[in-house]
């Protein structure tokens, strides 16, 4: 019986050994690797990048002097971020993005893995599935954004922003050097995309702090902090644990119960009137989802289609709601680009208030300025594959179990593609200007199979908002307040953005 129990021991303890051992051995040759990789900054031996000043404040990295970004990124493909001592390989060319994007690998999501911290919060949406069920879904929902649905859907951002100017006339009379946009554009996203999934008619704009608001706003500053601290990064277990993890989970549950109701009263009233959605105009986001069914003829459960609805709110409305804070600043910062959109959309609506559904694709420098500004300060800062197989471009090779993410500012900004990365420049997206571009050059809303799929949604709103604010405003930016970039999980000025509205 001893023999046999050293005999199990010296099998349990090679096989420890051997297992790390090997994993030492892997994460050593990675380190080695990566090292000539460009980085943000020194990192620390601990707490790698996570802690360094240019986290809380990205002025110094946007503003970096020409020679200086050159001489960093200059025929570099692969950036490097350390999450403590968790490597985030990062692709900052076109070239690597395109060989991240264009693979069907998954999103990491084991432990200590960047998609994990979203686990019990979104479950399996769009955003973190995959596989086959990330494919079936996809599929599902893809109806939902077809042009016939997102077209009556124009008549709510009209109606979001006609609240939008009368809070921002209000608020100049209350205060008339200069007002924060962020409380007015947080709640009219808030507000577009609950009516244009869930039709829900909450009069959102009307309250001065609704709870989801607080609850996503909060939820995004916990999982960057979270980020920080690698203990409970990996650890879910001691992450609740914390003061800031029982606060995130009084969000989350908040979140949850707010969709589970809405869910919870679609089923009710169809299931007392089948032909409910007959008589409706128009089918929501909510409506595909619990009508759906897949090739088997299997619908979605309650749970996927939660997994759907907070995926939907929380993505969709912080990115567009990012990108318009961002191109009402950019605005403001140059005037002569300004004064061109304003002419535009005069010339396209004439004497009309609203803006209709034939008017979006007259919008032309519009939609250079949106595209210009969404390469400066992009929505979305990044997306992550796990490699299912080894990877291998120029003469670097990463093995299969590697992630590998795109980071949208250091691609938008390489000076290899974008010549003056730090200049605003519209013109740059002319047909003439970018066909010989690489398509993987800008990527707002991602690209390849898993690009985002309420990309022409988003596109649309801040068409609508942006044509109807500047079409009565003239945008002047408070010169005596500091808009300092910061990364969350969108692009956020961290102490708001004041601008001054004009009356035309």
């Amino acid at each position: 019986m001893a023999d046999l129990i050293e005999i199990v021991v010296a099998l349990v303890t090679g096989y420890v050994l051997w297992t790390v051992v090997t994993t030492l051995w892997r994460y050593n040759a990675l380190c080695r690797k990566v090292k000539n990789f460009s980085q943000i900054g020194p990192a620390h031996w601990f707490w790698g990048h996570m802690k360094l000043d240019v986290m809380s404040d990205l002025r110094s990295v946007l503003s970096l002097p020409d020679e200086e970004l050159y001489k960093m990124s200059h025929n570099t493909k692969w950036a490097i971020v350390w999450m403590s001592f968790i490597p985030l390989i990062q692709a900052n060319h076109p070239d690597s993005a395109k060989a991240v994007l264009k693979l069907s690998d998954p999103k990491p999501r084991g432990r200590g893995q960047v998609y994990s911290i979203f686990n019990e919060f979104l479950g399996d949406g769009l955003v973190t599935s995959n596989g086959k069920k990330w494919e079936r879904n996809r599929k599902l929902l893809t109806p939902a954004f077809h042009f016939d649905v997102l077209r009556p859907y124009v008549k709510i951002y009209n109606e979001a922003a006609d609240i939008v100017l009368e809070k921002f006339a209000r608020q100049m009379k209350e205060t008339p050097k200069s007002t924060d946009i962020s409380d007015v554009l947080d709640l009219a996203t808030l507000d577009v995309i609950l009516r244009c999934s869930l039709s829900y008619e909450g009069n959102i704009q009307r309250q001065k702090n609704h709870p989801y608001a607080a609850a996503t706003h909060r939820i995004g500053v916990l999982i960057m902090k979270r980020m920080t601290y690698p203990w409970q990064f990996i650890s879910w277990t001691l992450y609740m644990m914390s003061a800031d993890g029982k606060e995130y989970k009084k969000h989350m549950d908040y979140i949850h119960g707010f969709a589970d109701d809405l869910i919870a009263k679609r089923k009710k009233a169809l299931a007392e009137n089948p032909s409910l959605l007959e008589g409706k105009h128009r089918l929501d986001f909510l409506d595909i989802l619990m009508t759906a069914k897949d090739d088997s003829g299997a619908g979605l459960t309650d749970k996927e289609i939660r997994d759907e609805v907070d995926t939907f709110m929380f993505a969709g409305h912080d990115t567009t709601f990012a990108a318009l804070r961002w191109a009402l600043y950019n605005f403001g910062l140059h005037p002569e680009e300004q004064d061109k959109v304003y002419r535009e959309v005069c010339d396209v609506t004439g004497d009309r208030t609203y803006i209709l559904w034939e008017d979006l694709g007259k919008l032309h420098k519009l939609t250079l300025f949106m595209k210009e500004s969404m390469r400066m300060f992009p929505p979305v800062l990044s997306t992550t594959r796990l490699l299912q197989k080894p990877l291998e471009l120029d003469g670097v090779s990463f093995p299969a179990g590697t992630c590998l993410s795109v980071g949208m500012i250091g691609l938008h900004r390489h000076p290899d593609i974008y010549p003056d990365p730090k200049v605003f420049r519209p013109e740059r997206f002319l047909p003439e200007n970018s066909e010989d571009r690489d398509p993987y050059a800008f990527l707002p809303f991602s690209a390849g199979p898993r690009n985002c799929i309420g990309q022409n949604f988003s596109m649309n709103e801040q068409k609508v908002m942006l044509s109807r604010i500047i079409k009565r405003f003239k945008i002047v930016l408070d010169e005596d307040h500091d808009v300092i970039p910061v990364t969350e999980l969108t692009l956020r000025p961290k102490n708001g953005i004041k601008i001054r509205f004009e009356e035309r």
